[in-house]
């Protein structure tokens, strides 16, 4: 296994690795019999981090199957890393292409991350293949087995010391796959801040890919645009009643504020009536598991640094209407004091402020504090931070304007990095301790906060955005290992016709 990265060969070619993997599945095996016997023992330390390895390898593996198969442009993206992964290296050589993070923001410094150190001179090329050649860097469809797996590693995650430590991990270097067959579950999602609801197109084709591979089904919520949490909440549940007709399992995938509408959502049915408490909590199609994509289920430092913004405006306009008041008749001022009211009073600007509390620290301690969750539902998550051949061009500006209020560059230009996690952060009570214990985590990647966005940003996509393949990112690392983890230790269950006795294949 050590030298096994030195190897050119697939390690489905050598034997020894075959009996490896077989020791491996016989682990997943029992850790399934485990959770039968006891559905909070993933809580457990050392199941935690069995679990969370196999999360990242499958995310690794789902990476370069996409490659392999050249899925959404899966191999113009990754050498478009590399290639930005090199030049930026060079700039930061004493980084080595990522961050030891601490625990203590504050006594990091992570000034060299922030955009205007990180200005790399491209010389704008659509031939991806001159790029290539210009750093030395070989194409990774012609790379080998083990060194594609080394290159996925290097330029997908960010921490140095998580890198490190999934290098070294055999479940990772053995691209163990899940048996095939059809799962017994069905995703409810949950989109962002900005959405179109259930007519949106957000992971259509990572959608579409499970349903042919899987035979999972996916409800999209019909959440709307900068809406309250109550109102979206109210949508996910009916997306819940839709998903239970089809009498499997499911899943919450939130995605930025859909992460705060699904707790939300979980947290009044579980408050609910018995109908509603029944449902989400059914054996035969209730829910199982979370999955949380650059969350603001903890708010956005946008929040209270606009808050704070919109008073001193607030200051400054009552001082410059103070001393233009003697200039203007008293009917005009009237007039313009009604129309602010009428847009005040209105229904929208109303909806607006509702749709923007889960961003303030009030609001966000608000729907903690009373919230109630399963103890049995583990979730995982997947957050970013930007760099500079990460960064879309759209988002050059907010990411500059989070780095300068926060005080810190990681962050993905929405949501920090310490804030996008699966429990609250701040407020401690007897359900966030609860979360805390579900909460099994996840590496952190090189990414932005619209990696899961493709056709919904074209109106914005720049040349350098296409140059950088800055969207067209490997979008089924989003779903696939949220899935395939949760099938591998039992919680999704097989489809039973299609699954029994089916014999489980050393390597596909």
């Amino acid at each position: 296994i050590a030298n096994l990265p030195q190897k050119k060969t697939n390690t489905k070619e050598l034997d020894e690795c075959h009996t490896c993997v077989e020791l491996y599945r016989d682990a997943f095996r029992a850790c399934a019999s485990v959770l039968e016997l006891d559905p909070l023992a993933f809580q457990v330390d050392w199941f935690k981090e069995f679990y969370r390895r196999n999360y990242n390898a499958l995310m690794v593996k789902s990476v370069h199957d996409n490659v392999r198969q050249n899925v959404d442009n899966a191999r113009e993206w990754l050498d478009a890393l590399r290639i930005g992964s090199q030049k930026t290296n060079k700039s930061n050589t004493q980084h080595c292409g990522g961050w030891k993070l601490s625990r203590d923001d504050e006594q990091v410094d992570d000034s060299f991350l922030t955009p205007t150190s990180l200005q790399v001179k491209r010389n704008v090329s659509s031939d991806v293949g001159e790029e290539l050649r210009k750093v030395n860097v070989t194409p990774c469809q012609e790379l080998s087995e083990q060194d594609l797996v080394d290159s996925i590693i290097d330029n997908i995650f960010f921490d140095f010391s998580e890198k490190e430590i999934i290098r070294k991990d055999p479940l990772v270097r053995f691209l163990i796959s899940n048996a095939p067959g059809q799962y017994n579950f069905t995703i409810v999602s949950a989109m962002g801040v900005i959405t179109e609801g259930k007519r949106g197109l957000e992971l259509e084709s990572s959608f579409k890919r499970l349903k042919e591979e899987r035979g999972v089904d996916t409800i999209r919520s019909d959440t709307a645009s900068v809406r309250s949490v109550e109102f979206n909440a109210s949508k996910i549940e009916e997306a819940t009643y839709a998903a239970s007709l089809i009498n499997k399992p499911f899943g919450f995938l939130g995605y930025s504020q859909g992460a705060a509408n699904s707790f939300t959502c979980e947290s009044l049915m579980r408050s609910g009536t018995p109908m509603q408490q029944a449902l989400l909590n059914s054996t035969k199609n209730g829910l199982i598991c979370r999955q949380l994509l650059f969350s603001a289920a903890n708010g956005s430092i946008h929040g209270p640094a606009t808050n704070a913004k919109i008073h001193k405006l607030f200051i400054m306009c009552e001082d410059a209407f103070k001393y233009q008041q003697g200039y203007f008749s008293r009917a005009f001022i009237s007039t313009v004091l009604d129309m602010l009211n009428q847009v005040m009073d209105s229904a929208a600007f109303h909806k607006l402020v509702g749709g923007t509390q889960c961003f303030l620290p009030e609001g966000c301690n608000a729907f903690w504090r009373e919230s109630q969750h399963f103890a049995h539902v583990p979730t995982t998550v997947m957050r970013g931070v930007l760099e500079d051949h990460t960064t879309p061009e759209s988002l050059e500006m907010i990411t500059n304007l989070l780095s300068k209020q926060s005080g810190s560059a990681l962050h993905d230009s929405q949501v920090h990095v310490y804030d996008a996690v699966g429990h609250p952060v701040y407020i401690k009570n007897r359900n966030s301790c609860i979360l805390e214990a579900c909460d099994m985590g996840g590496a952190i990647h090189r990414t932005h906060h619209w990696s899961p966005l493709a056709n919904e940003v074209e109106f914005v996509r720049t040349k350098k955005d296409v140059d950088q393949a800055t969207f067209a990112c490997a979008k089924d690392r989003h779903v696939f290992p949220w899935v395939d983890v949760n099938a591998r230790f039992g919680i999704i269950h097989y489809v039973e016709e299609e699954h029994s006795n089916k014999q489980l294949p050393s390597f596909e």
